[in-house]
């Protein structure tokens, strides 16, 4: 077998670590209300979990903002 420096990405943890980051992002947001934090935050994630990170993660702050999610 050979050892390969690739990245596989796994989506399972890549999901769970997304919702984390939206948790973060949304309850620092409700003390704050500070839209320059959050709009960083989205950056980094895009940076962090690849491309189209920034929606889903915004997909997940609108879920907890509706309440669907925690």
């Amino acid at each position: 077998m050979t050892y390969s420096r690739k990245n596989i990405e796994n989506p399972s943890d890549r999901a769970t670590l997304e919702q984390a980051e939206a948790r973060e992002i949304f309850r620092s947001w409700e003390t704050t209300k500070n839209n320059d934090f959050v709009r960083a935050r989205l950056e980094r994630c895009e940076r962090i979990y690849g491309s189209g990170a920034r929606d889903r993660v915004r997909n997940y702050l609108s879920q907890m903002k509706v309440g669907n999610l925690e």
